[in-house]
C-alpha cells in the first residue's frame, strides 16, 4: 500500500512505557480459543510502530464506566496492515490488536492470534521479544472510496448522456401520453399490479433487513478475530446461491409446477432457512460453514422469488388492459424499481432502530481502551465474548430472523387472498383481448 504524504510513524515502546502482551491460539477455522498466555510488562519487550494519519493518532474519547479517556489509540490488523515478528518468528498473515488507555493516562495491551504452531512454540516462553509494525489503511479507505464515487458520478453522467443523444426512439404506434395522474389512476384501478407492489415490498424489506444487519450479526455475535473473512465467504456464498437459483433452480421448478406453486414454495423454503438461522444462532454456532445451511434456503428463495415477481408484474398487464382499457406497461414495470428502493428504505430503518434499540453501534468492538480490550479479550477466550451485552446480541438475532419471517408471512397472506391470475385466468384474459381487437 502506498503511503499517504501527510502520514507519519509513531514508535510505541515497551522501553518507554508499560506495554502488557497476549497471545491467544486460534483454531483451524481462525476463530480464538480459550488457550491464551499472558506476558505482564516485566516480560515485554515489544516495539510498535504505528504509520497513518494525523488523524489516527489525535485518538478517540472513550468512556468507560464512570472514567473518559481522550487520545484513545487502537490499532488492529482489521483497520491497518501488518508485520509482526515474535521471539525470532515472523508471524505469517498476522492479526494483532493494540490499545492504549489515553493521552493522560498509562499503559498499553498489545494482543497477538497465533496459530497452533506459534503458540506451541511461545508456550515456554518467559519473555516475549519482538517487532511490530502496523501501517493504518483506514485513511487510504476513505480517499479511494471519494475517487472510486467520482469516478462513478462521471461515468454516469457522460454514458447516460450519450443515451440520450445517440437513442432517439420513434413511435410507430399513435398513442396519448399519459398523465401522472391518469398513470396512478392507472395503477391503482388495477388490483392485481397493486398486490404484487406490496408483495415485492415486503418480500425485498425481509431480505434487506438480514443484509443490513448481517455484517453486526457476523462481528458481534460469531465474532472471533476471523470474522471478516467469514463474512466474506458468506456473502460470496449467498450471492452464488441467488445467482444459481435464478439460472438453474427455477427453469427446473417450472418443468414440475406452476409459478403459483413456485412462489409458495420459495416462501416457504425462506421461512424455514430464517427459523434454522435463529436456531443456530441461539444455540451458539459459531463456525460459518453450518450456517450455508439457512443461507441456501434463504438465498436461493430470494433469487427465484425476484424472478417470479417480475413475472406476476407481467401478467398485471393484461389484466389492467382488459380492466381499463389501456395498456400501461411504463407504468407498471417501472414501478418495480420504485418499490424496492421504497423497501431498501424500510429496510435500512428498520435496522436503524434496531442498532439504537439495542445499541450497537460501529466501534462496540473496534475503538477500546486497552483495559478495555482486556476485559473483551478475557470474556471471549471464556467463551462469553462481551463486545455487546448479551440482551443485544439476542435482540440482534431476534430482529434480524423474525422481522423478516413476519414480512414473509403477511406477504404469503396478501398474496393468497388477493392474487387471482392464474394460468387458466391468464388464458381466459388473452382470448378476450384478442376477441375485442
Amino acid at each position: 500500500m502506498g503511503k499517504n504524504t501527510d502520514s507519519r510513524t509513531v514508535t510505541y515502546s515497551s522501553s518507554d512505557s508499560s506495554i502488557t502482551s497476549y497471545v491467544v491460539r486460534l483454531d483451524e477455522s481462525g476463530n480464538p480459543t480459550s488457550d491464551m498466555l499472558t506476558f505482564d510488562a516485566g516480560a515485554t519487550d515489544i516495539r510498535i510502530d504505528v504509520t497513518g494519519s494525523d488523524k489516527v493518532f489525535e485518538g478517540k474519547e472513550i468512556k468507560d464506566g464512570d472514567a473518559v479517556y481522550e487520545g484513545v489509540i487502537t490499532v488492529s490488523s482489521d483497520n491497518a496492515n501488518v508485520y509482526a515478528e515474535i521471539n525470532g518468528m515472523t508471524i505469517s498473515e498476522p492479526k494483532v490488536k493494540y490499545a492504549d488507555n489515553g493521552k493522560e493516562n498509562s499503559g498499553s495491551v498489545v494482543i497477538f492470534y497465533v496459530d497452533a504452531e506459534t503458540y506451541s512454540s511461545l508456550k515456554d516462553a518467559s519473555v516475549l521479544q519482538g517487532t511490530v509494525s502496523m501501517e493504518s489503511n483506514l485513511e487510504t479507505e476513505r480517499v479511494g472510496f471519494k475517487y472510486f464515487s467520482i469516478i462513478i458520478g462521471i461515468l454516469f453522467i457522460v454514458f447516460i448522456t450519450i443515451t440520450c443523444i445517440c437513442i432517439k426512439e420513434k413511435s410507430s404506434v399513435d398513442m396519448q401520453t399519459a398523465s401522472v395522474k391518469q398513470m396512478f389512476k392507472a395503477l391503482i384501478q388495477n388490483d392485481q399490479a397493486m398486490t404484487i407492489v406490496l408483495t415485492i415490498v415486503l418480500v425485498n424489506s425481509a431480505t434487506y433487513i438480514t443484509s443490513n444487519l448481517l455484517i453486526y450479526f457476523f462481528k458481534y455475535d460469531l465474532a472471533g478475530s476471523n470474522w471478516q473473512g467469514n463474512y466474506t465467504l458468506f456473502n460470496t456464498f449467498a450471492g452464488g446461491m441467488q445467482i444459481i437459483a435464478m439460472m438453474i433452480f427455477f427453469p427446473l421448478l417450472r418443468r414440475a409446477f406452476t409459478t403459483l406453486k413456485i412462489f409458495y414454495i420459495s416462501v416457504g423454503a425462506a421461512i424455514l432457512g430464517y427459523v434454522i438461522l435463529l436456531v443456530m444462532a441461539l444455540a451458539g454456532t459459531k463456525n460459518v460453514f453450518p450456517f450455508f445451511v439457512p443461507g441456501f434456503f434463504i438465498m436461493a428463495a430470494v433469487g427465484i422469488l425476484n424472478v417470479i415477481v417480475t413475472i406476476f408484474l407481467a401478467n398485471t398487464v393484461d389484466y389492467g388492459d382488459l380492466k381499463n382499457n389501456r395498456r400501461d406497461e411504463s407504468v407498471i414495470f417501472s414501478m418495480q424499481t420504485f418499490v424496492v428502493k421504497l423497501a431498501s428504505g424500510i429496510a435500512a430503518m428498520v435496522a436503524s432502530v434496531c442498532l439504537a434499540v439495542f445499541n450497537i453501534q460501529e466501534n462496540s468492538s473496534g475503538a477500546q481502551t486497552a483495559s478495555m480490550l482486556v476485559r473483551s479479550l478475557k470474556d471471549m477466550v471464556s467463551g462469553a465474548d462481551t463486545a455487546i451485552d448479551n440482551s443485544s446480541v439476542v435482540g440482534l438475532r431476534l430482529v434480524m430472523t423474525l422481522a423478516p419471517v413476519i414480512l414473509l408471512v403477511i406477504a404469503l397472506f396478501v398474496f393468497k387472498a388477493k392474487y387471482i391470475l392464474t394460468d387458466k385466468k391468464l388464458e381466459e384474459i388473452s382470448g378476450m383481448l384478442k376477441a375485442r381487437r
